[in-house]
């Protein structure tokens, strides 16, 4: 796109983000939203940014795309990602979506990919449990007939299969995910009082190019509540766990998963 991105000898500079299934589901929400030219657009929760860059590219020169979260890793990164390739349209803050002070109705659209609602929704039982403060900012800072769009997950294979793993070694341990469902994004839409609610479901399958690099990302998720990884697991349940895992290698030895996730658009009256 014209004016957000430096060529250098008709190269276009690529912002590196993540990659694999959070672009692909990135991708899909920034469209599901049909995002004008133009507009400006509140990305919550950036990471590593594969929403906030198809969003910048979407809304040309004339718009632009203001990320907030809270790691402040990704926002040194996805910022170094910006600078980088010279993308004007586009910043990331860290800050609090829950206690953000942009004003009343200041964007067209805001995005919500992946962030979670444990904290103040329970999808077992479709209730609230504590006050929901992060969609009510949402809508104060959404103009009237603004669009706001999340995704979420459903299923995530790979998280499963560790959960089921460690299980059945005897040891309690997190899911690492709260899989959610339309039903209770409905009630947290309706309490907050936005219209035109549209759903999309989505399954994406990639593969770990190495047995290894897929237990690597395996082991940055905390799974022990106050221990660390390396405190529990043992090298016995590392050769066990490659052991089994071989179920899902292609021949080629790529260790293959599946995520499925669930997009929302809504509008404000």
């Amino acid at each position: 796109m014209v004016g957000s991105l430096i060529t250098t000898q008709n190269e276009v500079l690529v912002p590196r983000t993540w990659g694999t299934y959070w672009d692909k589901f990135g991708e899909t929400l920034v469209r599901l939203l049909e995002i004008r030219e133009g507009a400006h657009v509140l990305d919550i929760g950036t990471g590593g940014g594969s929403t906030l860059f198809p969003a910048s590219r979407r809304v040309g020169p004339t718009g632009k795309v203001t990320g907030v979260e809270l790691c402040e890793h990704c926002v040194g990164r996805t910022n170094g990602e910006i600078a980088r390739c010279g993308i004007s349209n586009a910043e990331v803050h860290p800050i609090d979506a829950r206690t953000m002070d942009f004003p009343d109705a200041s964007f067209d659209y805001v995005i919500a990919g992946f962030i979670g609602c444990d904290d103040y929704f329970d999808f077992t039982t479709n209730t609230f449990v504590a006050e929901d403060v992060l969609t009510k900012q949402i809508v104060r800072v959404l103009k009237p007939g603004g669009r706001f769009g999340l995704s979420t997950w459903l299923v995530q294979e790979d998280l499963d299969w560790m959960k089921r793993f460690f299980n059945d070694h005897g040891l309690e341990c997190r899911t690492n995910y709260h899989a959610e469902h339309e039903d209770g994004w409905r009630a947290i839409m309706r309490a907050a009082g936005l219209e035109d609610l549209w759903f999309l479901e989505e399954a994406y399958r990639y593969t770990y190019p190495t047995l290894e690099l897929w237990w690597k990302e395996m082991l940055d998720y905390d799974w022990f509540e106050g221990q660390k990884n390396s405190d529990v697991i043992d090298e016995s349940m590392v050769q066990d766990a490659h052991r089994r895992i071989k179920k899902h290698a292609t021949e080629n030895g790529c260790i293959r998963f599946g995520r499925k996730a669930i997009f929302l658009t809504a509008r404000r009256a």
